[in-house]
This record gives C-alpha cells, structure tokens and sequence, in this order.
C-alpha cells in the first residue's frame, strides 16, 4: 500500500514568518492553510501560490460561514485553482453567524468539486459527529471529487484509534489523517486545546502528569509511536505546530520518515 507523507498546517501569517519551505520540508508535502475569522482571502491565496512555487502542495481551507456571497466563492476557488491548488479542506468556519449564504462545509461541495480532486473533511475523534462526517464524503464522492477526512489534533492514540474503528463500522471508506500537536510548550498546548474543543484528551494528559513533567517543549514522539500500528484506513499524520512551524518541520526531518519503515514515509 502506498502511504502518503505526513502534513503540516499553517497560516498566512505563520507563512510569512519561515523564510523558504524547500528547506524545511520535503517536496510535495501537503501544507494546509488555515483560513482564519477575519482573515483576507487574498491571503490564502498569496500562500496557496507561495507553497505551490516552493514545490509544496497547498490544501486551503475554505470556511463557509466566512464566505459572503456565491459569487465570493465562486472567485475564491479559481483564484486558488489558478495558482497550483489540487485539493482542499471544507470546513464551516470558527464564526457565529455566516457573513452569507453558506452555514457548513456541505454548502460547498458542489462548487469545489468543480475545482479540486480531492476534498477534505474534518474528523472530531472527541465529539459525535460521525454520521454527519459521512454524509460529506458521500456528497463529494457523488460529485466526482476524491474525500478524505483529516482529524482534529488528539493527545490520545486511544481516542483516535477508537474513533477510527467506531467509523469503520459505519462503512467509512475514506483515507484518514491523524491530526498530531507539533512542537510546543505545554502552555500553547493547553491554550489551543481549550480552544478546539479536545477536552477530553487535555484531560487525561493531566491526569498521569505528562504535562507537568516536561522540561519545556512537547514532541509528538509517543503518540508517533503508539500510531505505528494504526489501520490501513491511517494514509498519514497530521501535525499542528502552533506557531512553531519550523521547529515542528526540523524534528520531523530529525526523526526521520516518521513513525515505522512499514507504514510511514515522507515521499
């Protein structure tokens, strides 16, 4: 079977803090782009064209509720399209009330499947989602784009594992990404994980100290570990780095192929 390469994600602002990508990251590396509340769309796009000229490939994220028009829509996918950008994450946005007519991710299938191979949906291990989750990847298979589903960041291999098994079960067929925390202090850890939502895995993270016992920076080594064995399902990992992008990149390069020579590889 082949295994895709690990991703990474990032946002316009982050990506204007790393100064060349084909030096941290191997070529081809999916790099998703975060699209952010009161983010500029342009921005995305300028960073969906930067990673395309750096040999990366630029999975945006497309946030329904931050869209304010068809037409806005409509312009933003081939603005995306037109600068090397082949797949996408759907998503409905970290926004209370849509800026326009679009309210989930589901909004926009059939507009992206015009424009991109593969669609993304986001996975939530922690929370009960799944038939909805589904339902997507069903929508974009229908409308002729591939679906793959890319999890939010866990700190528990059980969590995810269960999950993975729990939507085998309900006939899910799509590749999944584990979406890892990268390299942080355990403050940006916590600070992120109370605001996405994985309280759960927080949890038990306190719970046996593993926080408390850092000397200052969190790796995804143990996790990495315990995902070796993961089903077929598991094309890859997913690493959030927190606004530690190139540090996250330099200890991916220093592990080296990720976790096992069975399962894992950047290429």
């Amino acid at each position: 079977m082949k295994i895709d390469g690990f991703s990474i994600e990032t946002t316009p602002g982050g990506a204007r803090k790393v100064d060349s990508f084909a030096a941290l990251l191997p070529q081809g590396t999916r790099v998703f782009i975060t699209h952010l509340p009161n983010g500029a769309l342009d921005d995305v796009v300028r960073t969906a064209a930067r990673l395309a000229g750096a040999g990366m490939a630029p999975v945006p994220h497309i946030g329904a509720r931050h869209l304010g028009s068809r037409h806005t829509l409509d312009r933003h996918l081939d603005a995306l399209h037109s600068v090397g950008a082949r797949e996408a994450l759907l998503v409905g946005g970290d926004r209370g009330e849509p800026l326009g007519p679009f309210c989930g991710a589901g909004d926009l299938i059939g507009p992206a499947a015009g424009r991109f191979r593969r669609l993304y949906f986001a996975g939530h291990p922690e929370e009960e989602r799944d038939a909805a989750l589904l339902a997507k990847v069903e929508s974009a298979r229908a409308a002729g784009a591939d679906a793959a589903v890319v999890t939010q960041f866990v700190f528990e291999s059980e969590a995810v594992l269960a999950w993975e098994g729990r939507m085998a079960r309900l006939g899910n067929t799509a590749p999944i990404r584990v979406g890892l925390p990268g390299v942080a202090s355990p403050g940006a850890l916590l600070k992120y994980a109370k605001a996405c939502g994985v309280r759960r895995s927080i949890r038990g993270l306190w719970r046996d100290a593993r926080l408390l016992r850092m000397a200052g920076r969190w790796t995804p080594a143990a996790l990495i570990d315990d995902l070796r064995l993961s089903p077929p399902s598991v094309e890859g990992l997913h690493f959030f780095p927190f606004g530690g992008f190139a540090e996250t990149a330099a200890y991916l390069a220093e592990a080296g192929q990720v976790p096992s020579e069975r399962r894992w590889n950047q290429s």
